[in-house]
């Protein structure tokens, strides 16, 4: 049995098997498919994306309110109210002192107050801690809540990130109690006496006081404030008889006694 022979043209070479290409239509077919693939899953990345922003703000607001009133554990720490007396203006307070006055213990009873900051770390760039996780700035600062705009960068619509919810208090008040014995008998409040409280009003010591009982304070910055009772009726008229502190805790009244 004789083989034929197959001659090619000069030039030409006989495919080899599994060498042949993609047709037009095979491409046209995966990059349908990739197509299919990069339409189901680009939501779903985006999607990944801006919950990581959205709880990149969650904790960053809670860190920022923290810089402004302390933890809310319970602790003594006050944040900026407890050093300056009020909420900062503005966020940049938390990080730029600007003309408040610095930190100080030569106050009574050596209570510290005064800007003692930074209160908050400002990141890798001076102002990571002014925008939330879109890159827009946080607003809320004088209400003691942190603002962001949300996924949609709109204020005021459903997806804002606000912590806390409402705004919160920032003062408490102060009930004194004098008490002193003569012979054996104790006298509640008696006259002749003065009660003083001093407390941060902007960074600086300023006090109030009450000539007669009840010796109440209201509208009192929360912090650690010194408490003073003073002779007012001679002998011995402007002489302090007892004095203690006293911890103020927002929406909250602190009782205190002083004996002497």
């Amino acid at each position: 049995m004789r083989t034929a022979n197959v001659e090619c043209e000069p030039g030409s070479r006989n495919p080899e098997p599994g060498t042949a290409g993609f047709t037009l239509l095979e491409l046209l077919v995966v990059v349908g498919v990739l197509a299919i693939l990069a339409a189901a899953v680009a939501p779903m990345f985006v999607q990944e994306i801006g919950q990581a922003r959205v709880q990149a703000t969650e904790a960053e607001a809670r860190v920022l309110y923290e810089a402004m009133v302390g933890p809310s554990t319970g602790e003594t720490r006050f944040g900026f109210v407890g050093d300056i007396g009020r909420l900062p203006s503005t966020f940049q307070e938390l990080v730029q002192q600007g003309t408040l006055p610095a930190y100080t213990t030569a106050t009574e009873r050596s209570i510290g107050m005064g800007w003692r900051g930074p209160y908050v770390n400002v990141g890798t760039a001076p102002t990571d801690y002014l925008n939330d996780g879109f890159g827009r700035p946080y607003t809320g600062s004088s209400t003691g809540q942190v603002r962001s705009a949300g996924v949609d960068g709109v204020a005021n619509t459903a997806d804002d990130i606000v912590y806390p919810p409402t705004p919160p208090a920032i003062t408490g008040s102060v009930a004194v109690t004098v008490k002193t014995m003569q012979g054996q008998k104790i006298i509640v409040d008696p006259a002749g006496y003065r009660v003083e409280l001093f407390y941060a009003n902007n960074g600086s010591q300023t006090s109030v006081s009450a000539e007669s009982a009840p010796f109440n304070f209201s509208n009192i910055p929360m912090g650690l404030h010194a408490v003073r009772v003073v002779k007012t009726s001679n002998p011995f008229a402007g002489s302090v008889v007892a004095q203690d502190t006293v911890i103020v805790r927002p929406g909250s009244t602190a009782a205190i006694e002083l004996w002497f």
